[in-house]
């Protein structure tokens, strides 16, 4: 991991009062999955079966939101009927949702194309590249909004799982102070219960008269923390709604039934042979290659793949814009497209949207186009010139199903026929797989992950109360939250690929 420097430290310690007020429930431990390592050692089908049941169980909770839900839905209707866009502005995963809500808009309605704006916090290569310090930006949050072309007859909806991403935070703020008579208010879409965001902060943004909230309380998350996870899951499902039936809200609710219930019926009982042969592949320290022939499916692997890095502290996918000093252990190739510039104009149906920061080489267009998932990609012939040490992933949508296919194993499953149905399929089929998986590889214990990258404030804290919880149960040692901090910051910058950084702090203070 990047050096973390003295200036990210001292914006960590003015922002960590938050963290130790009230615990939102994104950030509290599932205790339906709290021997979720065991299950996926001892049992992988089960613990699928789990995970997918954790997943309805928080699509569910969508239905006490239908109202809000439905307002949503008139004000994107008006906006866009008085010649406004949508803009749907996130961070990490919520930025990989925003590109995936633009792109089923689009499918949706090809005349209208362009006019709901994805804007992701980093710029477009968070789509395959983590840059999770944008996050904690206020000055990017508002830059990147009006950089955009937002007006005030445009919409905005920001996307923030916690409800406190500074990012996110700071461009509703700038749009709700451009709230005139004839303006339509900002939205605030979050996971926790805007009362505890308020007991953390009795100025937040959720306070203001100009900011509409839509609060998707589901509850905690199947693996403590990660959003990307259910959280992103009730997003996706809320939003496309909204979106896609903006034109006859009524559709809404039978749309929710219509989702839940196809996911329900869902047959997940052949995964475990996948996800167990995919976690030997990857024990051995050989390597995936995910090959597909759909944009749309595309999106949602791109998204499930690039999550891993931070999730799990993995090697990030690598950029051939310079020779790679590292292979990632997954990559993607879309088997249907051949160039580049082409690929990423298909799947973000316009042009690249890169910062071009000069301090960060990593937003900018060279580097954004250095990730090179076509049919010619280097990766692939690496792969298929040296298959003793490549295993590929087919995954292909054809002829009403999903097919995926690992060496000697197949398996299929019946396609939804809408795409806000068939989005959640991918979504949930991807999520289980790859956090099962990763629990067989010792990512987590019992529920909480131990190999996270903290990469933002966020982070760092989940980190530091990771860490305070495992050597007071299990070494029954007491630690000051700063003394925990301060270790993190002394082990951060030796942190490796595959470590895990609250093992680290954890032996570190034990040693004295």
């Amino acid at each position: 991991m990047a050096k973390m420097d003295q200036a990210q430290i001292d914006s960590f310690w003015q922002a960590r009062q938050r963290f130790l007020h009230t615990c939102l429930s994104t950030e509290a431990p599932l205790v339906k999955t709290h021997n979720l390592s065991t299950l996926c050692n001892e049992n992988v089908a089960q613990a699928i079966a789990l995970f997918k049941q954790v997943e309805l169980d928080a699509l569910g909770l969508v239905d006490n939101h239908i109202d809000s839900i439905t307002t949503l839905a008139h004000n994107i209707h008006e906006c866009i009927s008085n010649g406004g866009n949508v803009y749907i502005s996130g961070c990490g995963a919520s930025a990989r949702l925003a590109v995936l809500l633009q792109k089923l808009w689009n499918d949706e309605f090809p005349q209208l194309i362009g006019r709901v704006i994805a804007i992701c916090s980093g710029g477009d290569v968070s789509l395959i590249h983590s840059l999770e310090q944008f996050e904690d930006s206020l000055t990017y949050g508002v830059s990147q909004l009006t950089n955009s072309g937002f007006s005030n007859k445009d919409l905005l909806l920001g996307l923030s799982a916690s409800g406190e991403s500074p990012f996110i935070i700071a461009g509703i703020e700038y749009a709700a102070d451009g709230v005139a008579t004839n303006s339509l208010k900002p939205w605030l879409v979050c996971n926790n219960r805007i009362h505890d965001l308020i007991q953390r902060n009795a100025k937040h943004i959720a306070t203001n008269k100009n900011v509409h909230t839509l609060a998707l309380d589901v509850g905690a998350m199947a693996l403590t923390g990660s959003t990307r996870l259910q959280a992103t899951s009730a997003m996706q499902l809320a939003i496309a709604s909204a979106l896609i039936h903006h034109q006859q809200p009524q559709q809404i609710a039978r749309q929710l039934q219509h989702s839940q219930a196809y996911l329900t019926t869902l047959d997940l009982s052949q995964l475990h042979l996948l996800t167990t042969l995919e976690s030997e592949i990857i024990r051995r320290g050989e390597y995936i290659l995910y090959r597909s022939n759909n944009n749309l499916l595309a999106l949602s692997l791109l998204a499930d793949i690039t999550e891993r890095s931070p999730t799990f502290n993995i090697a990030a996918l690598e950029n051939y814009a310079t020779p790679p000093a590292q292979l990632s252990q997954f990559y993607l190739s879309l088997s249907h497209i051949s160039n580049i510039s082409l690929l990423w104009q298909e799947l973000l149906q316009r042009e690249a949207n890169c910062l071009n920061v000069p301090s960060i080489a990593q937003t900018s267009n060279s580097y954004f186009y250095g990730f090179d998932i076509s049919n010619i990609s280097p990766r692939l012939h690496t792969t298929l010139d040296k298959p003793q040490h490549h295993a590929l992933w087919n995954v292909n949508s054809a002829n009403n199903l999903l097919e995926v296919s690992l060496q000697d194993v197949a398996i299929s499953f019946t396609l939804a026929k809408d795409n806000i149905t068939r989005a959640l399929m991918y979504k949930l089929i991807l999520n289980a797989h790859s956090t099962i998986m990763f629990g067989r590889l010792g990512a987590f214990s019992g529920n909480l992950m131990l190999s996270l990258k903290p990469s933002n404030h966020k982070l760092i804290d989940r980190a530091i109360r990771y860490a305070l919880y495992i050597l007071k149960t299990q070494y029954q040692q007491e630690f000051s939250y700063e003394t925990v901090a301060n270790t993190l910051f002394a082990e951060v910058d030796s942190l490796a690929n595959n470590e895990s950084i609250v093992n680290k702090v954890v032996q570190r203070l034990l040693r004295g």
